[in-house]
């Protein structure tokens, strides 16, 4: 990742779990068009700079756990706010949870889908130089059979950063390889020949559908909140 790209996104984590945690805490105490204007900053703002910085950290576990800790925060977030309206209409109950549980459904998914549908939206193919080429080793320390490369341009030997997703054969330091880059290292590099696996398509669809499907429920949720709390 480039190092500018790369400041900006650890700068935009900081303050999404710093607003996650204030949400969190103050959400406890919420009641009526407060906690409706919680549930709306949650799911149109600070979700969305989470799952944007999920798609460039992809291959860190680390960042799998505070995504998925942030996911299990967003699915409890529904079941209270479901919870607020007791005694009022079921239907009602379950409107008002769709924001956060489709706000944690697109965090689960975002390590591995977003970084995909960024690529797909605005990935420039590029010529690379492999840089380093290094095997990914299990516990047991044996070859995964999968490989990291380290990339720079081919051209102006600017540095792309790490790459996961490379070409389906192994290539080795000094060779020259085709990839899709995101503009400013947004998500990292994939050989472009990988852009055509049969699993990448649906992914990206799924995604993409999850994401509107997301921006609905929070129009519906609006729509539904109790007007008279």
């Amino acid at each position: 990742m480039a190092g500018r790209a790369r400041l900006v996104a650890e700068v935009l984590l900081g303050a999404v779990i710093i607003a996650a945690y204030a949400v969190w805490c103050a959400f406890l105490n919420l009641e009526g068009k407060v906690r409706c204007v919680a549930v709306m900053l949650w799911s149109l703002v600070v979700m969305p700079l989470a799952v944007l910085f999920f798609a460039t950290c992809h291959q860190g576990v680390r960042w799998v756990l505070v995504c998925a800790l942030l996911a299990a925060a967003s699915a409890s977030m529904a079941v209270m706010t479901a919870g607020s309206w007791y005694g009022d209409s079921e239907l009602r109950e379950f409107l008002t949870a769709v924001p956060g549980l489709t706000a944690a459904a697109l965090l689960i998914t975002a390590p591995w889908l977003a970084s995909w549908t960024l690529h797909d939206l605005s990935g420039q193919p590029t010529r690379a130089r492999v840089v380093e080429a290094e095997p990914v080793i299990d516990e047991e320390h044996e070859d995964t059979g999968f490989t990291r490369y380290h990339l720079a341009e081919a051209e102006t030997e600017r540095d792309l950063g790490w790459m996961r997703f490379g070409p389906r054969e192994r290539a080795r330091s000094g060779a020259v390889i085709s990839v899709s880059v995101v503009p400013d290292g947004w998500a990292p590099p994939i050989a472009t020949e990988r852009l055509d696996d049969t699993d990448v398509e649906p992914g990206i669809t799924a995604f993409a559908a999850l994401a509107t499907l997301h921006l609905l429920g929070c129009a519906v949720t609006a729509a539904a909140w109790p007007r008279e709390l």
